[in-house]
């Protein structure tokens, strides 16, 4: 399947309105580290939540732009997570058009876990949606509270591990994870890292001005027509290196790369991928894309890797 449904997404991305609001600056402090091991036999059994053999849709209660109302997300658990005690979550932010469901089709990002779970080491994805496909992400937004609930609803069932929550995005959805970097933590949870693919500055529509410096991933197709990765993307990794104050990129946007003297030793790495598009998540290898984002989340190991594989 290919995110056609995506086409539109940035051209009208700069138009979404953003919450009003304000928010005070301040020395961003260092989110947790990598985390270890997290598995232990005595909290395996408190986890609630059973496999999902696929993608389960899950209703809360949660803000809207009129106040409290129903929304969704799509949920995938692993066979054998809840045996391994508290596990990562990963919620995956679609762009827009699309849906938490089209966003799992495209990215294989349960699958991707289903064999991280074989491998030993699962982790659960949670897939929100948004109303009427569109993330609002100025400060104050409403779908910032929104996803913050859809964390600690996972969290009630002790099966998430608060120290390895993640946020990831595509095009739209990479501005609104970059928007959770800028708020970095919620309901009790630090945000572990965030990656965004295909996405800008999320300081477009109100300024992000971070308490806590989230390590931050964003990659970027070299031949995305939509978010030019040499106008948009790199400079929004650009933006990230000041807000922590990093020294200044030493490579051109053609090259992968991670900057140097940050903030309490934040990351912020760029990750371009040749012969990606902006509709296109990977090429013949179809976990190549996530392999990289996961080893980064996981890890902090930024991507060398230029070519689409």
């Amino acid at each position: 399947m290919r995110h056609r449904a995506l086409v539109a997404s940035l051209v009208v991305a700069g138009l979404v309105a953003a919450c009003a609001g304000s928010s005070a600056p301040g020395n961003p402090v260092s989110a947790p580290a990598p985390a270890g091991p997290a598995a232990t036999p005595a909290l395996a059994s408190r986890c609630t939540l059973a496999a999902t053999g696929g993608l389960d849709r899950v209703s809360i209660q949660a803000p809207g732009p009129l106040g409290t109302m129903e929304r969704t997300y799509q949920l995938h658990v692993p066979a054998g997570a809840g045996a391994h005690g508290p596990v990562p979550l990963l919620l995956s932010l679609h762009g827009l058009g699309a849906s938490g469901a089209t966003m799992d089709a495209i990215t294989g990002w349960s699958a991707f876990a289903d064999a991280q779970a074989k491998a030993g080491a699962p982790f659960i994805v949670a897939l929100p949606d948004a109303l009427n496909t569109a993330w609002v992400w100025g400060i104050e937004s409403y779908d910032v509270s929104f996803l913050f609930d859809v964390i600690a609803s996972l969290r009630g069932s002790g099966c998430v591990d608060d120290a390895a929550v993640y946020v990831d995005g595509w095009s739209a959805g990479g501005y609104m994870a970059q928007r959770m970097a800028c708020v970095g933590e919620g309901q009790g949870v630090t945000l572990a890292a965030v990656h965004s693919y295909a996405g800008g500055d999320p300081a477009l529509p109100g300024p992000c001005l971070p308490s806590r410096t989230v390590p931050v991933l964003l990659s970027n197709g070299l031949d995305d027509q939509l978010i030019n990765p040499q106008r948009v993307g790199f400079p929004a990794f650009e933006a990230w290196g000041r807000r922590y104050s990093c020294q200044p990129p030493a490579a051109p946007y053609t090259a992968a790369q991670h900057l140097d003297g940050c903030t309490g030793g934040a990351t912020v790495a760029w990750w371009p991928l040749a012969g990606l598009p902006h509709l296109e998540w990977a090429c013949r290898d179809r976990f190549s894309h996530n392999r990289g984002v996961w080893d980064f989340l996981r890890h902090r190991v930024a991507p060398t890797e230029t070519v689409c594989r």
